[in-house]
């Protein structure tokens, strides 16, 4: 499953980051989003992009794009 298919307030952890641009992938791992993070669903924007995920004392947005190209397992 991928990170956009996670509703609001549920939390997931990460199982990969493999799908995104290798960019993307360092920028979010120096962020600490790493494999094995629990990443909680904050809120979706109105028009559901941009997604706001809170991980590690963090809160971040991300695309609906980098968030379908992260792998995860509902927790």
């Amino acid at each position: 499953m991928s990170l956009d298919e996670i509703v609001a307030g549920q939390k997931a952890k990460v199982l990969s980051l493999q799908n995104l641009p290798r960019a993307n992938r360092k920028k979010l791992m120096s962020l600490g989003i790493l494999p094995n993070t629990t990443l909680t669903i904050v809120r979706r924007a109105p028009l559901g992009d941009p997604i706001q995920v809170s991980a590690a004392g963090i809160n971040l947005a991300l695309s609906n794009l980098q968030a379908k190209a992260i792998e995860v397992a509902s927790v």
